[in-house]
């Protein structure tokens, strides 16, 4: 879950939930700041909606302000949102000074509030990928060594995009990654940008299938103040922030074709302007592109601008879902169950049969999903877990795993297709893309 909300009204914590569910899957929700600390170093938090008042009789905040130091101390990325009553912006404005990031007037639209946590989502992530920039090269390549367990494999398919990352790794040249969900596209592309020139620079993934119409060119072109209603100040862009390093356009197929063109013109002229500012700013970044669609359905020009597929299509090199790769499933495993009895404390180790049972596995989720697995058996110190070939098929008796394995069911008959699938669930595509998030497919 990336999102906390902590307010001692519990109308307040269920509206809240209701509003931010639709538009972000589960978010967590505590009555007390007490209890947030634990959860800051066990769960993937990146923005806290904070309540400032949390005894009966208290209006100046000053509980709240000392929390917000806390919580920063722990996770310095971490996007706070401060909640303060009407007529108490003397209050927000010290909030700021502390370290939060914004805040919203109660009582807020449900608008104000899904736009505002986006934008703190968008920061904090930003944040995380400009962190790295402190390292040196030396321990970026490192890092991409071990990263790179997740891709590597014996298959010929895997050895075949090795050796394409081994020849396009230090050159300038775009690349489109294209895969089903869950084959590691994302960390490719960081293996990329981690054996570049570019390592000691930015990394930083812009998720174009989260990104709403509306928020489009203030997340990836950034604004000035007064450009809006709720632009109190000026931001930087996702492209600016990417400035000599490398940009992840992740999902770009998921990019309607209006703001395909905006994303063309910056590509183009390497330059951005913010909103409501006409002044360009240059940008010196490395692209990379992925999508699970294939390159078929990108050459669709209903679908696809082709001169903007020309643009981000330099080299392209397709991941394979594991299902045609089972020769992969063994080392990766390995490597998981390494990694997580190390992280668990724990000496689980699989027989033969029980490996076997993973092999013959198809695996719809690909490695995302098998990761997943292995961490369960890992936890759990056992395999029960995981029922083998008849896993999609058992009968789930509860209302999240019927929703999970009816879109695992759909999305495999569809090959992935995002909007097919989703017609025939009858949900939207956004929506779609929120679930098998919720559900690390």
């Amino acid at each position: 879950m990336d999102i906390l909300a902590i307010d001692d009204d519990h109308l307040m914590l269920h509206t809240i939930s209701m509003v931010l569910e639709d538009a972000f899957g589960e978010i967590l929700t505590l009555e007390h700041p007490n209890a947030a600390l634990s959860r800051l170093e066990t769960s993937d938090i990146k923005v806290i909606l904070l309540d400032l008042n949390f005894a009966i009789g208290d209006s100046d905040g000053a509980e709240g302000l000392a929390w917000i130091k806390k919580l920063k101390e722990i996770k310095p990325h971490l996007s706070i949102i401060v909640l303060t009553a009407h007529g108490f912006l003397d209050i927000a404005v010290q909030s700021l000074k502390q370290g939060a990031t914004d805040f919203l007037e109660k009582p807020f639209s449900n608008e104000k509030l899904v736009a505002t946590v986006q934008a703190g989502l968008n920061l904090a992530k930003t944040q995380q990928d400009l962190a790295g920039v402190r390292s040196n090269r030396d321990l970026l390549i490192h890092q991409a060594n071990q990263s790179g367990s997740m891709v590597i494999g014996q298959s010929k398919a895997m050895q075949q995009v090795m050796h394409m990352i081994s020849k396009v790794a230090n050159t300038e040249a775009s690349v489109l990654i294209t895969g089903p969900h869950g084959t590691g596209k994302e960390v490719l592309a960081r293996l990329i940008h981690q054996q570049s020139a570019r390592a000691a620079q930015p990394f930083i993934n812009a998720d174009l299938s989260a990104i709403s119409s509306g928020l489009f060119e203030s997340t990836l072109f950034g604004h000035i103040q007064g450009a809006f209603t709720d632009a109190s100040e000026d931001k930087q862009g996702l492209m600016e922030g990417a400035n000599l390093g490398t940009l992840l356009l992740d999902e770009i197929g998921s990019l309607p074709l209006v703001l395909q063109t905006k994303m063309l013109s910056a590509l183009q002229n390497r330059a951005v302007s913010r909103v409501g500012d006409h002044r360009p700013r240059a940008i010196d970044i490395r692209l990379i592109s992925t999508t699970h669609k294939t390159l078929e359905e990108l050459n669709d020009i209903n679908q696809f601008r082709q001169d903007l597929l020309f643009r981000i299509n330099t080299v392209h090199i397709e991941l394979p879902p594991l299902r045609n790769r089972k020769e992969d499933i063994k080392p990766l495993v390995e490597h998981f169950l390494a990694h997580f009895n190390k992280k668990y404390a724990r000496i689980f180790k699989l027989d033969k049969a029980q490996l076997k049972s993973l092999e013959d596995y198809h695996w719809p989720g690909n490695i995302r999903e098998l990761k997943n697995t292995i961490e369960r058996m890992v936890i759990m110190d056992s395999d029960d877990s995981f029922k083998g070939a008849d896993a999609s098929q058992k009968k789930a008796d509860n209302l999240y795993e019927v929703e999970k394995l009816k879109i695992v069911e759909v999305m495999e008959r569809h090959a992935g297709n995002i909007t097919h699938a989703a017609n025939e669930l009858g949900i939207g595509r956004n929506t779609l893309y929120r679930k098998l998030k919720k559900y690390d497919l």
